[in-house]
């Protein structure tokens, strides 16, 4: 199967433009090599699109006008957004850098950090860092009970399961379920060892 030619968007342009010139299509397409029903079809295009003709793959096909209107539009939404970014983020912004870089780790469920960052007029580079090396407290929280638990464990000669661990913890001011200390077991490897008589 032979293979298709693809003409890029000058090309293209060129060819119409000196068939208009020339007002002789044939000798067009003989002078470029490609068919009538080709530089029809691009004439076509070019007379009903203008300046908006062959945009190229995952592009829109836009008359000027309506290229014009997509443009607006298009400004209108990014100005909306990042109004919002702005609305959202003004607790934030007369605090530290820590809290702001907190609100774009948060905000940018709904909206690309990139774009959060050229907002609030932020460098990228440095929330993406900060982000590396930050530790929530929730993960704080699990490291510390990971600790305690292995501690726990060690302590008692391997011999206490996740329910009496939990219980330990539980004595010791740790606010945790005994399905959430089994779980925390597994995850670190920790299995009772029961010595056979």
């Amino acid at each position: 199967m032979k293979n298709q030619k693809i003409y890029d968007r000058a090309f293209k342009e060129k060819a119409v433009l000196l068939s208009y010139e020339r007002g002789c299509i044939e000798k067009v397409e003989e002078e470029l090599g490609i068919t009538k029903s080709l530089l029809n079809r691009w004439r076509q295009d070019y007379k009903q699109y203008g300046s908006g003709s062959f945009p190229g793959a995952g592009y829109l096909r836009l008359s000027p006008e309506d290229k014009r209107i997509y443009l607006i539009e298009k400004r209108i939404e990014k100005a909306e957004r990042d109004s919002s970014i702005i609305i959202k983020a003004a607790p934030y912004l007369s605090k530290s850098r820590h809290m702001i870089y907190i609100f774009i780790q948060d905000f940018e469920k709904t909206c690309a950090a990139k774009q959060i960052c050229k907002t609030l007029g932020v460098d990228q580079g440095a929330y993406s860092r900060w982000k590396k090396q930050y530790v929530s407290e929730r993960k704080k929280r699990k490291l510390e009970l990971l600790r305690v638990i292995a501690a726990i464990f060690i302590a008692m000669e391997k011999r206490y399961g996740y329910m009496r661990i939990a219980a330990e913890l539980q004595k010791r001011g740790y606010t945790i379920s005994s399905s959430t200390t089994a779980r925390y077991m597994k995850e670190l490897g920790l299995f009772v060892s029961i010595k056979k008589p």
